[in-house]
C-alpha cells in the first residue's frame, strides 16, 4: 500500500506547494517498476539490465528538466515506486526537480500496476487540490508509468484512466524498459504493453524501436516534456499551443522515439 507519506490527502509536500506561484505548475508523477521482473535483461545475454534502464530513465528526466530555470519553477515532480506495494521515494512528494535528490531504484517482489496507477491518480490529484485551493493555474498534470508493462490493468484502473482521460483533467503517457517494433527481435506484443487497455488513443504509447535505441529515447522524451513546458509558457491564455516546425522532436532524422505527434503531449 502507499506508505504515511502519501496517505490521501496528507502529502508530506514542500512548502512553495502551498504558496501561489506566478506561473502555471505542471504535476507529473512518475510511476517506477520495481518488480523483479525488471532484473532481467531488457534483451539477449549482454544488454543492459532494465532496472539499470529504468534508473537512467530518471537520471536524464530530472536533470533535463532541472537545466532550464523557467521549466524547473513549473514542473512540480513526484515519484512512486511499485512492485505488489506502492512507495514514496522522494523525501518530499512534488518537488522542483533542482530539488530533487535521485532516487537509485531497486527491483524486488511482484508487480501490481493498477494500484500503482490507482494511487498516482489519487495523489496528484490531491496535489491539484491543494495548488487550488491556493489560486494556483495548472497545466493538465501527468502521469508517466516506466517500466516493462508485464501486466494487465484491472477494470478499476482502467474505468479511472478513462475517466480523467475523458475529462481531460490529466494526462497519461508511459516509457517501456524493453523496445517496441516488429522487426526487434525481443519485440513484446502490444496485448501486454504499455497502457494498451488504459489510453483509448495508441499514439501516447511512448517507447523506441530497439533496446540500442532506450537510452536516446530516454532523453528526446526528457526534452520533450521540458520543450513542452516552454511552449506553454509563451502561449497566451485561451491560445492554441504552436509547435515550430524546429522544434518537433518527432521531424528528426535522429527521432528514437514511437509518437506520431509532439501535441498529443502538450
Amino acid at each position: 500500500m502507499v506508505n504515511d507519506n502519501v496517505q490521501n490527502t496528507g502529502l508530506n509536500m514542500p512548502e512553495y506547494m502551498y504558496q501561489k506561484q506566478e506561473k502555471p505548475i505542471q504535476l507529473i508523477t512518475l510511476l517506477a517498476d520495481g518488480s523483479s521482473s525488471q532484473n532481467q535483461p531488457v534483451a539477449g545475454p549482454g544488454s543492459p539490465m532494465r532496472i539499470d534502464l529504468l534508473n537512467e530513465f530518471f537520471q536524464r528526466f530530472i536533470t533535463t528538466l532541472a537545466k532550464d530555470d523557467d521549466v524547473n519553477e513549473q514542473v512540480r515532480i513526484n515519484i512512486m515506486v511499485f512492485n505488489h506495494e506502492v512507495e514514496s521515494v522522494l523525501e518530499m512528494a512534488f518537488m522542483r526537480p533542482r530539488d530533487i535528490t535521485i532516487p537509485v531504484i531497486t527491483a524486488k517482489g511482484g508487480t501490481d500496476m493498477s494500484l500503482a496507477t490507482i494511487d498516482g491518480i489519487t495523489v496528484t490529484e490531491a496535489a491539484y487540490q491543494v495548488g487550488k485551493t491556493v489560486g494556483n493555474e495548472h497545466y493538465r498534470p501527468r502521469i508517466v508509468t516506466v517500466g516493462d508493462f508485464e501486466d494487465n490493468l484491472t477494470a478499476e484502473a482502467v474505468k479511472m484512466i478513462n475517466e480523467y482521460n475523458d475529462a481531460e483533467k490529466m494526462l497519461f503517457d508511459g516509457f517501456s524498459t524493453i523496445p517496441l517494433n516488429t522487426e526487434d527481435p525481443y519485440f513484446r506484443e502490444p496485448a501486454i504493453w504499455c497502457l494498451k487497455e488504459a489510453i483509448p488513443d495508441e499514439k501516447r504509447r511512448l517507447a523506441v524501436r530497439t533496446y540500442n535505441d532506450l537510452a536516446d529515447g530516454y532523453q528526446q522524451y526528457a526534452d520533450l516534456t521540458a520543450m513542452a513546458i516552454r511552449i506553454r509558457t509563451r502561449t497566451g491564455e485561451g491560445e492554441k499551443p504552436v509547435i515550430l516546425p524546429e522544434e518537433d522532436p518527432f521531424q528528426r532524422a535522429d527521432n528514437k522515439l514511437i509518437v506520431p505527434h509532439f501535441n498529443d503531449l502538450i
